[in-house]
């Protein structure tokens, strides 16, 4: 919801600039364009009734996905599934502890992980970012294609990465300690970490969209230089 309050306003803007049939130059005229968008997903039915596999988990994930798959589109249409229009499927888990450490999961997406680790640097060095972590949150931008397993984290994602959805995992290693416990409460969450986390994902969204001009982050006018963010 933050991301989606963040670029709200300079979509908006872009849009009403031009779009559809405006006459201005939006960035959007080309088919491809045309259909650049993001949903937001909040997915239930995470945990076992009994105990975690592949039958009794993410039951919310599981059925969206085969919902999704199952379901046709007009012939004339782009995208002949739900499914088949996602062009990247960014899965936020776990991220409210303190100095979160997020590796690259998949070789597939390393490169959408690099984008996301170059706007937390970018942000860094602008003082965008209220924390100052050891490490950054995405440490791994410059891991190498043979250090990849093919081992990853059951959650949420995997309904859609067996359909062949690329997925880009954002979930830190080791979880946070809080995590399955009578302390995994909002007390326990630390705020300018999920802050910043909000401001680095509203800047990898705000370039996914192409968009300019100014984004609210925290109620704040951020502006976006393209030389810059």
């Amino acid at each position: 919801m933050f991301v989606a309050r963040a670029v709200d306003a300079a979509l908006s803007r872009k849009w009403e600039g031009g779009g559809r049939g405006g006459g201005g130059d939006d960035g959007l005229e080309d088919e491809e364009g045309e259909n650049v968008g993001v949903q937001i997903l909040f997915l239930d039915g995470e945990e076992a009734w009994v105990s975690w596999s592949e039958s009794d988990s993410i039951y919310g994930a599981r059925a969206l996905a085969e919902t999704w798959s199952s379901t046709s589109h007009a012939p004339d249409s782009l995208f002949p599934t739900p499914l088949s229009s996602i062009s990247l499927f960014l899965l936020l888990d776990l991220l409210g502890d303190a100095d979160p450490r997020v590796p690259s999961y998949f070789r597939n997406t390393h490169w959408a992980y690099q984008h996301l680790s170059d706007v937390e640097e970018r942000m860094r060095k602008l003082g965008l970012l209220e924390t100052t972590p050891k490490t950054p949150f995405l440490p791994e931008k410059d891991k190498k294609a043979n250090q990849f397993t093919f081992g990853f984290i059951g959650d949420d994602h995997v309904p859609f990465l067996k359909r062949g959805v690329d997925v880009l995992h954002v979930i830190p290693t080791p979880f946070p300690s809080f995590w399955h416990t009578m302390e995994d409460d909002a007390q326990h969450l630390d705020l300018p970490t999920v802050r910043d986390w909000g401001r680095i994902v509203s800047g990898f969204v705000a370039e996914w969209m192409e968009l300019d001009g100014e984004v609210e982050v925290l109620g704040r006018a951020w502006k976006r230089e393209k030389d810059e963010l």
